[in-house]
């Protein structure tokens, strides 16, 4: 628990640090209920849903080597392309200018109607509109805290064969040596490039100020890749090519594809009936030789 406050501590900020240091002392720090639901978002961890190992389970060395090397390969790719199209100094000018449009949009909009330009506020709000994606664009964009995160976040996966893959932000900061928050943020982006997606999972635990009472807790995210249906086309190109690549340095060569036989559908009963009766029509009109009748 953190006691950190800032430089002008006020009377209420005094009252939540005493508040929190009261319920820490008699055990009722983060008790939730008795209730055992499990949570909107969440699957108890028990569930099958909650255990997506399949997804992570390679068919040998070389092939695990590959797909993690160019993965981690494809995040450090796009976060050059994040670093190139935004700078450093950026964010702060994109800020700067909202807010300059911001008070001048706000200025024109208390004058009269006939003292504004025309076109003006529209040109503003265009703008405004503008700088507002180049944010959220920004704000997903890869960094190098990120890729560190990626990068330990593998140190976990089980490579024995089961493919578990459920360490705690807790475990993952300490490898990447960040902090907790910097790893949610990077998992958000690396979730948002379909490099990593997780299930969100919850569990039973008993209540510390009454260890009878059984609470529902958040417990750590079940991890899996799932490239192909989250990636970009344009991402999920560049990762096959570069673990094609890395495929042939263990002399695993790319197996050719099948051809996919198109799928016949099922006969409908009206198609059925349609056939049969053609086909008494067709029997109908043949003579006893086997040719048509004449008419």
């Amino acid at each position: 628990m953190s006691l950190t406050f800032s430089s002008t501590p006020t009377l209420r900020g005094f009252g939540q640090i005493a508040g929190s240091i009261a319920k820490a002392a008699d055990g009722s720090v983060r008790d939730r209920g008795p209730d055992a639901q499990v949570r909107r978002g969440c699957v108890d961890e028990a569930a099958p849903a909650a255990q997506p190992w399949d997804r992570n389970r390679f068919g040998s060395t070389a092939e695990r080597i590959s797909t993690v090397e160019s993965l981690v390969a494809v995040a450090k790719e796009l976060q050059a392309e994040h670093a190139a199209e935004f700078p450093r100094g950026t964010k702060q000018k994109l800020k700067h200018d909202r807010e300059v449009l911001s008070a001048e949009l706000t200025e024109l909009m208390d004058r009269p109607d006939a003292d504004r330009p025309i076109g003006r506020p529209a040109a503003i709000r265009i703008a405004l509109a503008a700088i507002e994606v180049d944010l959220e664009k920004h704000s997903l964009g890869i960094t190098r805290t990120d890729v560190a995160v990626y990068e330990a976040v593998f140190n976990f996966l089980c490579f024995a064969g089961s493919g578990r893959w459920f360490p705690s932000w807790a475990k993952i900061a300490h490898a990447a040596r960040c902090c907790e928050k910097s790893v949610g943020r990077a998992l958000r982006r690396l979730g948002h490039h379909g490099l990593l997606a997780w299930i969100s999972r919850s569990t039973t635990k008993s209540r510390r100020s009454d260890p009878a009472v059984k609470q529902r807790v958040q417990t750590s995210h079940a991890y899996f890749l799932d490239l192909k249906k989250r990636m970009a086309e344009r991402v999920y190109q560049r990762f096959v090519q570069l673990r094609d690549r890395r495929r042939l340095r263990f002399g695993i060569t790319r197996a050719a594809a099948k051809p996919e036989q198109a799928m016949q559908p099922a006969p409908s009963k009206d198609v059925a009936e349609l056939r049969r009766t053609i086909a008494g029509f067709g029997a109908s009109l043949l003579a006893s030789d086997g040719h048509l009748g004449r008419v």
